[in-house]
């Protein structure tokens, strides 16, 4: 079966003080449109990482840790996750907003309607890269290279192009039994919100 389409799950966690963690989870889809080589889940986790995560921990709060990427191929209902152990950490040091603080980038296709627009929410982000609820001058540019990073996608070590898509889950895209459907246009641009929004399901829970 040749796989055309991707996942990519990267996994950390956030820190508070009194030793409390919270899980966040950013996901990826992209789609090659050509066939140079037989993708390499190493090779493709490698680029990744190096394209589209060195720029995200430059952008997050120091109390960030990531754990782990997986990579599958969600044209293959067969396909298994593989996962990949990382150990990168957000760059901005000092304290930090709430933990459901997020900088939130907007990602659209060239299709009408909301089956064809996305978001990534991020998090941690530190007190230092923001005033009041608006990120600073030198946030905005962090970010900046975050969407680009995730706009331009990635080419890994075997010549194979991944382009960032939207994924949608609605019929008649199905994805539990081969022969999939996929329905998944490519991301055509992308908007960073420079006020800062709320993820409620990240909240750490109180601690007594």
């Amino acid at each position: 079966m040749i796989k055309q389409y991707l996942e990519i799950v990267s996994y950390g966690y956030a820190t508070a003080i009194g030793g409390s963690t919270k899980n966040i989870v950013n996901v990826y889809n992209f789609m090659r449109l050509s066939d140079p080589a037989t993708p390499n889940k190493t090779h493709i986790e490698s680029q990744f990482q190096t394209d589209i995560m060195t720029p995200v921990l430059a952008a997050l709060s120091v109390s960030y840790t990531q754990m782990f990427n997986t990579v599958r191929f969600f044209d293959d209902a067969l396909d298994a996750p593989a996962s990949f152990t990382e150990a990168g950490v957000g760059a901005i040091t000092g304290d930090r907003l709430p933990d459901f603080s997020a900088v939130t980038i907007q990602m659209k296709t060239g299709l009408r309607g909301k089956s064809y627009r996305g978001s990534k929410h991020y998090g941690p982000i530190a007190e230092s890269d923001t005033l009041g609820d608006t990120l600073v001058a030198g946030a905005v540019t962090r970010f900046t290279n975050v969407y680009n990073a995730v706009v331009a996608g990635f080419t890994d070590s075997d010549g194979n192009t991944w382009y960032p898509v939207i994924k949608s889950s609605k019929p008649p895209a199905q994805y539990k039994i081969n022969p999939c459907v996929v329905v998944a246009n490519i991301v055509s641009s992308a908007r960073l919100n420079k006020s800062l929004g709320t993820m409620r399901r990240r909240k750490i829970k109180t601690v007594n």
